[in-house]
């Protein structure tokens, strides 16, 4: 007898990411009701290398209740190696930078930062199918 299907098998890992960009090409003011976040090595809600991710529900809230646009979301990421790292999650299609000059390590939250990424253009790989 075989499991039934996962939920997050039957979405591809880039799925979510065309799908913001089929949005994005269709409406221009998409940013003000819908924002997309890419959150490495964490599962479909929860778990996996990432935890389990409070702050982007706190800034959903916040958006919702009070007009606070979620912007940059620090978080704390496990390592390979069990070290726990604090990060950033920028909105898409922005993506974290290491930006230390030497006094922060690659674990400290204030040596990232969101910048736009042009490998991400908005519109790209529309033509996919979703």
């Amino acid at each position: 007898m075989t499991a039934p299907l996962q939920a997050d098998q039957a979405i591809p890992p880039k799925g979510t990411e065309r799908y913001y960009q089929a949005v994005s090409s269709t409406l221009s003011n998409v940013d003000k009701f819908y924002r997309h976040f890419e959150v490495p090595g964490l599962g479909h809600c929860f778990g996996g290398r990432s935890g389990s991710l409070t702050t982007l529900f706190d800034q959903l809230r916040a958006w919702v209740e009070n007009g606070t646009t979620p912007g940059a979301v620090p978080v704390e990421v496990t390592g390979l190696d069990g070290e726990v790292q604090k990060r950033v999650l920028c909105p898409y299609p922005q993506s974290a930078e290491h930006n230390t000059n030497g006094t922060f390590g690659v674990a400290a939250a204030g040596c990232w930062s969101c910048v736009d990424n042009p490998r991400r253009s908005l519109g790209a790989g529309v033509k996919e199918e979703l």
